[in-house]
């Protein structure tokens, strides 16, 4: 949903779409506006008492520049979307179990909105004559008067009389289904939630909602756009923290000869700190599962060899295909160390399963950490080569 501005058809006019006015973008801000209107009248009524109460609401409509709000938009088409969900966002608080004093002030500022559309501008500004109403709805604000009984709240009874015979006989009540039928459109306000970027939108959810995002239902579906940048953002910003948090400064040794003083080297606590226990750890996991599988037997002579073959062999198959679909897209996977890094290495390592003279011959690539994969031509000629020029088997 896009909520920013898009051009009109006339040089120099800009047109907001009746979509904004569905939004968060707008319906926050609006029924934010709405419930000041509300409070700073209550605190007014319960402070002076006036006689006249809908003049009261008239100097503080005036005061706060809702006399202004009906100049938001010229457009036709979005105009009409503005209206009536402004109407509907005072309507939201003359439901019955809001205060009664809200009410009669939500009433008061349904019908100065509504009257006070222009009709004689020029040019002529897009207005309404029908407002759509739920029947209970309509039916509760008709009883408005009766629960206005009160002393407190009696100078307000004789104003929502007036002003609610002036609303029924000009028709304005377009009466609509009961509110479970959900016969309003959009059935829900507000309709699309406008997330800014680097925006928490838990606590956007949480304040506007207030529900608890843990207690929300998940989005179905793949991620959109938004988000895949929004998570992505998220990450590399949390891997900044993580790396600025483990960063190591350290003094490298003095040599007795030298004349300049060695500056201390920055680094990252893992490259000045290798994982000694960790890399233990595994060693000690890695030997106890070779053990367990016969070294006496060749490769594909028990079930545990031959799993152990199987392993290698589709790893090497993964790895041959990276690298393919990263040649296609002119990327080059490893290699950079060398003979120590890349696919070759970790052929050789397959290769090496089960051969008697190799690093690897136990476990194939298990064996990369002590170096299984590593080309030693002298060595191995050594163990197979001829002594003194004689075979080995002669002499």
């Amino acid at each position: 949903m896009s909520v920013a501005i898009s051009p009109s058809s006339l040089r120099g006019q800009v047109i907001l779409q009746p979509s904004y006015f569905t939004s968060s973008a707008y319906i926050h801000p609006a029924r934010d506006d709405i419930n000041t209107l509300i409070n700073v009248y209550t605190e007014h009524y319960a402070k002076s008492h006036p006689s006249r109460p809908f003049n009261l609401f008239k100097e503080i409509w005036q005061s706060q520049g809702w006399t202004w709000l009906h100049f938001k938009v010229f457009d036709a088409r979005s105009r009409e979307t503005f209206l009536k969900i402004t109407m509907r966002l005072f309507s939201e608080r003359l439901v019955p179990t809001e205060a009664p004093l809200n009410r009669a002030v939500a009433l008061f500022g349904l019908y100065t909105f509504f009257y006070t559309q222009p009709s004689t501008s020029a040019p002529p500004l897009h207005s309404i004559a029908h407002f759509p109403i739920s029947m209970d709805l309509y039916t509760s604000v008709l009883s408005l008067p009766d629960i206005l009984s009160a002393d407190f709240l009696l100078p307000l009874r004789s104003h929502v009389i007036y002003v609610l015979s002036a609303l029924v006989k000009s028709r304005i009540f377009q009466i609509l289904p009961t509110t479970d039928s959900n016969a309003l459109n959009p059935r829900e306000l507000p309709r699309e939630i406008y997330v800014q970027d680097n925006f928490d939108t838990t606590h956007n959810v949480e304040q506007h909602t207030g529900q608890s995002s843990a207690n929300l239902p998940k989005k179905k579906g793949r991620p959109t756009k938004r988000e895949k940048i929004r998570k992505a953002k998220d990450a590399l910003a949390a891997l900044d923290k993580w790396i600025d948090r483990t960063t190591y400064t350290y003094q490298p040794p003095q040599a007795a000869d030298a004349t300049e003083a060695i500056q201390p080297v920055t680094t990252h606590i893992l490259l000045s700190h290798p994982p000694s226990t960790t890399r233990n750890n595994y060693r000690t996991r890695k030997s106890d599962l070779l053990d367990a599988i016969d070294p006496l037997h060749p490769p594909g002579g028990n079930p545990g060899q031959a799993a152990l073959g199987r392993a290698n062999a589709a790893v090497l198959a993964r790895l041959k295909r990276i690298d393919e679909e990263a040649a296609a897209k002119g990327l080059e996977v490893g290699g950079e160390g060398g003979e120590r890094t890349g696919l070759e290495r970790v052929e050789r390592a397959v290769g090496e399963l089960g051969k008697t003279w190799a690093l690897g011959r136990r476990g194939g690539i298990l064996g990369l950490l002590e170096g299984a994969g590593i080309d030693e031509p002298a060595r191995h000629q050594a163990i197979t080569a001829p002594v003194d020029g004689r075979s080995s088997s002669g002499s």
